[in-house]
């Protein structure tokens, strides 16, 4: 019965992320943009909002949000202007920040989920980060104010996707764009993709949303879509029970896999927003937008349709959208091998799953290694001087000794034997003493055929290239008939 109650209602979620932009520079000074470097090594009077500075956009980060803007199918706004956010707190020095309230820079677009289904961007806005806070055991609140300016756009979604799992597909959808148009590198992990989520639950076919929860600086996708699993089913068991759900904002946790009460929301804070008096509005032309997208923007959906076309399965298509270093890799390599397939089971699987067994990730892979491993598909598929299974071994040794190609060929005896003057009498032998199974070979072709390229690769530790076996047995079969 519970669970036929729990059926009839539905969840709203909205969905906010704010993504640090792959930039040299903050967003309004000249101090390096990092959050790996030293703590509080990266800072200006800017970043510390002394008097009397005066704070300058960085372009290439307005570029950055343009192209985000074409990608989600955006209204660009061509009138660059920012505003103050005012509030007072300890991560920021200046007692505002500064953002994109009255005009963001992009409003009204859209990613699809599947050809039917799409989720509604409501804008993304151009904002600084503040500074990064660090609470101690005795309560000491310790500020690196190296993120303190570090450049972020802002996606802020409609109330309308319905799941867990409409959210997590919107969220790698949007890492797609993001990674692939080098707008960000989108390392949750890291802090340059933070995603707060707003969640509420209704009865079918009411038109009033419930009481919305808020759900901050989640880690993972896959907490996403956790933790909207947890706060949705929570919510309808309170609703049942009779019980408040409270406007409250909550953190996600991910050893307990429940959100956790951080504050009540009671009212709206009033920000007192404000034109930012020391950044003057810069109106952008329509060449300086064209010019922007023709130089910078990736179109996600012809790479996945090339993919598609050159016979590679959405499973594989997942797999390298999904790691743009992993894609890249693959780039590299497919550029000279033109065979995806191929490259994706000698670099995804084999390459990847070799690095695995040792603990290793593809991050920990050298150059030297990948051009290696190249080369090595060079040797199998177009030289075909070494086979399949001593390709296997290659790669294993590769990521073991770190020695190249040739040495590791070399020591191993794994150069192919493709002299027929040799193959010939090697098999001939065989035949010569296998005649009854050779005669067979009209009612079991595959199976007499692979008995005689099997004997003549036992016999030559597996040196002996197949399909030069083959055509030797192909003249062989021709002679005895």
């Amino acid at each position: 019965m519970e669970i036929k109650m729990k059926n009839n209602f539905e969840t709203v979620i909205g969905i906010e992320v704010h993504v640090v932009l792959s930039s040299k520079t903050k967003m309004f000074s000249s101090s390096k943009s990092s959050h790996t470097d030293p703590k509080n090594t990266n800072i200006s009077p800017i970043d510390l909002g002394h008097p009397g500075t005066m704070p300058l956009p960085n372009k290439r980060c307005i570029e950055k949000a343009i192209v985000l803007a074409k990608a989600l199918d955006m209204e660009i706004e061509k009138n660059i202007s920012f505003d103050r956010k005012n509030y007072f707190y300890q991560d920021l020095p200046k007692g505002f920040q500064i953002t994109q309230q009255f005009h963001p820079i992009g409003k009204n677009g859209k990613i699809y989920l599947d050809e039917n289904n799409f989720v509604d961007i409501e804008r993304i806005h151009l904002e600084e980060d503040t500074a990064k806070q660090t609470k101690e055991d005795d309560g000491t609140i310790l500020l690196d104010y190296n993120r303190s300016g570090i450049p972020l756009i802002e996606i802020v979604t409609k109330p309308c996707i319905k799941s867990s799992t409409e959210a997590g597909l919107f969220l790698k959808k949007l890492r797609r764009i993001l990674t692939f148009n080098d707008i960000s590198d989108a390392k949750m992990e890291e802090g340059s993709l933070r995603v707060d989520v707003n969640i509420s639950v209704k009865p079918i076919g009411s038109k009033e949303f419930g009481t919305r929860v808020e759900i901050k600086n989640i880690n993972s996708i896959n907490n996403v879509e956790k933790a909207i699993e947890y706060e949705s089913n929570l919510q309808v068991e309170q609703i049942l029970k009779q019980e408040e759900v409270l406007m409250a904002t909550k953190r996600f946790n991910d050893k307990t896999l429940t959100t956790e009460f951080m504050r009540l929301k009671t009212t709206n804070v009033d920000y007192h927003y404000m034109v930012e008096p020391n950044i003057f509005v810069r109106k952008i032309s329509d060449d300086f937008i064209t010019d922007v997208i023709k130089n910078n923007y990736t179109d996600i959906k012809s790479i996945e349709a090339d993919l598609l076309k050159n016979n590679v399965s959405q499973e594989f298509i997942n797999l390298l959208m999904d790691d743009y270093e992993l894609f890249q890799k693959f780039k590299f390599i497919n550029d000279e091998i033109k065979d995806c397939n191929e490259v994706i089971k000698w670099l995804c699987v084999e390459f990847v799953g070799s690095l695995n067994k040792v603990n290793l990730k593809l991050k920990d892979a050298t150059d030297f290694q990948l051009n290696q491993l190249l080369k090595m598909m060079k040797y199998l598929l177009k030289d075909a001087s070494i086979n399949a299974k001593q390709g296997k071994e290659i790669v294993k040794l590769l990521i073991e000794t770190n020695k190249d190609i040739d040495t590791l060929i070399e020591e191993n005896n794994f150069k192919q034997i493709t002299d027929k003057n040799v193959l010939r009498p090697i098999l001939e032998k065989y035949v010569e003493a296998n005649k009854p199974m050779l005669d067979q070979y009209d009612s079991r072709p595959e199976r007499v055929e692979k008995f005689f390229i099997g004997m003549v690769m036992k016999d030559t530790n597996g040196q002996a290239n197949p399909n030069v076996v083959t055509e030797i047995f192909n003249e062989i079969l021709k002679l005895n008939k």
